[in-house]
């Protein structure tokens, strides 16, 4: 299965830190999506894919076009 760009995205940030910059990433879509960590996680993971408003949400939040984000 091909990656997403917003998993693609996930993946370029670096391992470690006091907080893993992954681990500060997820949280800070689940915050600003007001959705669960495991749903941000399950949607990197291609199990699920957000709706229209959280699509927007990120794509403002990471700079990468809304329709390149989950195709």
């Amino acid at each position: 299965m091909e990656k997403t760009k917003f998993r693609q995205y996930y993946d370029a940030l670096p391992p470690k830190t006091e907080v893993a910059p992954k681990t500060a990433f997820v949280r800070r879509i689940a915050e600003l999506c007001m959705v669960s960590e495991k749903t941000v996680r399950c949607w990197l993971a291609g199990a699920q894919k957000p709706n229209a408003l959280c699509v927007s949400i990120i794509a403002k939040e990471i700079g990468i076009p809304e329709s390149e984000l989950f195709d």
